[in-house]
């Protein structure tokens, strides 16, 4: 595949499709999963046939349990830090919605990661490093790029705060599964910080405009 199909597959897919989603939210809100499931399946589908892709990125590895490990005890220090932002600066949000709506929250931490964290993760990280690992070259490019395209996406909530604190996880998810290698570590991870986000008050930022 030549590398300008690759350009424009990577236009329609990270830039013109979360625009699209943005300008029609009101349209398209409910449909906002089912838009990222189905990207999430084109993208593993496409990953599954290419010859060049090694499948075992997509399981768990001898070193998972050390990888995570050091995943929890960075949570750990986060979710201190994120409790203290939101009770000083948000307190009206603090840990809102598990006290208001305590069975829709738990339904939320069920079904989050299916739904939204292995799609994002198949998407962002492992079809993004290595779809683009040709036109760039560069670990620390596809790294910036993917993170960027990552906060882009949640334009579709309508707030800097998402896009920000979005394309600054992906950074961070984005490092690991450099280091890591492996999808399954950093879905993990991805997990604990998204359900750390709706659960102690920031999820009040990434709600769809109605």
């Amino acid at each position: 595949m030549t590398s300008i199909r690759i350009w424009f597959e990577f236009l329609l897919l990270f830039i013109a499709t979360p625009l699209l989603v943005y300008f029609f939210v009101n349209d398209l809100h409910t449909w906002l999963m089912p838009i990222l499931v189905l990207c999430g399946a084109i993208c593993i589908i496409i990953l599954l046939r290419d010859k060049g892709f090694s499948r075992r990125r997509l399981y768990v590895k001898p070193f998972f349990r050390k990888h995570v490990r050091t995943s929890f005890r960075f949570f750990a220090l986060g979710a201190v830090l994120s409790c203290f932002i939101v009770w000083a600066f948000l307190s009206d949000w603090f840990f809102a919605f598990p006290r208001q709506h305590p069975e829709f929250w738990l339904w939320t931490l069920a079904i989050y990661p299916l739904i939204s964290v292995v799609p994002q993760e198949i998407i962002f990280r492992t079809f993004f490093f290595h779809r683009y690992k040709h036109i760039m070259p560069s670990k620390l490019v596809r790294l910036g790029t993917s993170s960027l395209s990552f906060g882009f996406a949640h334009l579709v909530y309508g707030n800097w705060i998402a896009v920000v604190v979005s394309a600054l996880g992906g950074l961070f998810f984005g490092y690991r599964y450099l280091y890591t290698r492996c999808t399954a570590v950093v879905v993990v991870e991805h997990t604990l910080w998204g359900a750390l986000v709706f659960t102690v008050g920031f999820g009040v930022f990434f709600v769809p405009p109605l």
